[in-house]
């Protein structure tokens, strides 16, 4: 929230950042109609249309990158209740000091001395006066004191970073179990009444988006080009073109003879192709219906891909050629159900593809869908039948009642392999559980596949962990800072109101 700010924390940041960004609140008051010439007001502090888009015209220059103007006034607003906290606390810096940090920036300096005449020419580029200059630098100067005041006051001891280290970074030693639903399915009672209710209760779940179920002919450079004959003249003609080198012989004709006559087959294949394309096209074209012609023409196969629907998510899933997706499920082969053009797939392939069934989006019935429903009917009751189980193993355990369960060999597992195969739930879960007094923690994992038992019979400490200490005290400081300045400010907001002006943001570009 107060990335912004934190910019410019020392004397001659400060004076980068004011020339960086433009002086936020340093417009004079009219006479005009109050408020006419804000858009906000957070105690004396205006927020102007034109404040608001310099300071996002300005950031989008600094960044390279499209900045949001909701953002940037919202940021704006922070920072005026910073500023109007700072003013209350009648906090200053005297001329003085600004006149130090502006004499120390290197940009006014040359061999180590400040240059009169480069601090002219900056202040006439920019089109600023000193006296705006100065304002500038002293609310700045404000507005920082004020959020170190609202960050100050964290002190993070070793013992706080021990126990951040041991919660984020230590492995736990563990065995499960497993309680694999499907043990549990031949327990679950089905009839209709439960199905259809269940159906019910997950209808969305039943959504049938468009498929479409298909046959198509491919046409493959490869495979008719073995279909031709290729002769010795052809083979040595192939040959001779194989350059020489000067570092190593040619490899003799046998030893190359296979090799190049494939590459002279695939190459007349390329050829037969490009000859017969527009037969098929023509056979596809005054066919549309079916694709016997052009497999009784030219001996090729239909090939059947009609067992199973295919949305155009499976396809794009599967790798689908993009070029074929939009053969068929465009408005010749899907609506109209004709024959699709010859489609490229690449490799000197080509596909002529045609709908054999086609499924409009809609919500199944029950009776569409009563196989399905039943098998996750029964999935779902037999977890809950191994959870069940499952929590009553837990239950024996925690009261010191012996149990026969098979455990796992015993692991190391780290938090970040946990994160990556848990869920939020189970990882918070497991990284609360502790043993203690010499005795395991258990605990249940309910969000996976199937219910885990877990056993923590220890809490490995990462061996550097003197190393590591500083900085987990550095983070868990900032962490604490942020907290607290973000709890400070909204006791800012609470004490001045935000007042609404008749200015608008012009949001009409989107941003």
């Amino acid at each position: 929230m107060f990335h912004i700010v934190e910019k410019y924390k020392t004397p001659a940041q400060i004076i980068l950042g004011v020339i960086c960004l433009s002086f936020v609140f340093a417009g004079g008051y009219s006479l005009a109609v109050p408020g006419s010439d804000y858009v906000s007001k957070i105690g004396d502090i205006k927020i102007k249309a034109d404040d608001v888009n310099d300071f996002q015209r300005r950031l989008q220059n600094a960044s390279g990158n499209p900045v949001n103007k909701q953002l940037a006034y919202q940021t704006l607003i922070d920072q005026a209740y910073i500023q109007q906290g700072a003013y209350d606390m009648n906090i200053s810096v005297p001329i003085s000091q600004i006149k130090q940090v502006i004499a120390s920036d290197p940009s006014f300096q040359e061999n180590g001395k400040f240059v009169e005449a480069k601090y002219r020419e900056f202040l006439q580029q920019s089109g600023m006066t000193e006296e705006a200059l100065i304002d500038g630098i002293r609310k700045q100067y404000a507005m920082q004191t004020m959020l170190n005041l609202m960050e100050a006051g964290n002190v993070v001891s070793d013992v706080q970073a021990r126990q951040m280290i041991n919660l984020l970074q230590a492995s736990r030693q563990l065995q499960t179990v497993t309680f694999p639903a499907t043990n549990f399915a031949n327990q679950v009672a089905v009839d209709d009444s439960k199905l259809k209710a269940y159906y019910e209760e997950n209808k969305k779940q039943y959504f049938m988006p468009q498929a479409v179920k298909y046959e198509f002919v491919e046409l493959s450079a490869t495979e008719l080009g073995a279909k031709e004959k290729v002769s010795e003249a052809e083979l040595q003609e192939a040959y001779n073109q194989i350059p020489a080198s000067a570092s190593a012989p040619k490899p003799s004709l046998e030893s190359v003879k296979t090799q190049l006559t494939q590459d002279i087959q695939i190459r007349k294949g390329a050829a037969a192709i490009a000859k017969i394309k527009e037969t098929v096209s023509d056979l596809a074209f005054n066919n549309p219906k079916t694709l016997q012609p052009i497999s009784d023409k030219l001996g090729l196969q239909i090939h059947k891909a009609d067992q199973e629907w295919v949305t155009r998510d499976m396809a794009t899933a599967n790798g689908m050629p993009k070029a074929l997706q939009d053969a068929l499920f465009g408005n010749e082969v899907l609506i109209k159900r004709n024959n699709s053009e010859p489609v490229d797939l690449g490799n000197g392939i080509y596909w002529v593809v045609r709908a054999v069934d086609v499924r409009t989006e809609h919500q199944a019935t029950f009776a569409e869908v009563k196989a399905q429903v039943q098998q996750d009917y029964v999935a779902t009751e037999a977890k809950k039948l191994a959870t069940n189980s499952a929590k009553q193993a837990l239950d024996n355990l925690n009261k010191g009642n012996t149990t026969n369960l098979e455990w796992s060999p015993s692991a190391d597992l780290t938090p970040q392999q946990a994160m990556a195969i848990m869920s939020k739930g189970d990882f918070q879960l497991w990284i609360k559980a502790k043993p203690a007094n010499n005795k395991p923690a258990y605990i249940l994992l309910t969000e996976q596949q199937n219910p885990i038992l877990v056993k923590i019979t220890a809490i490995k400490p990462p061996q550097d962990i003197n190393n590591v200490l500083p900085q987990a005290k550095q983070i868990i400081s900032q962490s604490l800072a942020q907290n607290l300045a973000f709890s400070n400010l909204q006791w800012l907001k609470n004490r001045y109101k935000l007042k609404q002006g008749a200015q608008k943001l012009d949001t009409a570009d989107g941003q």
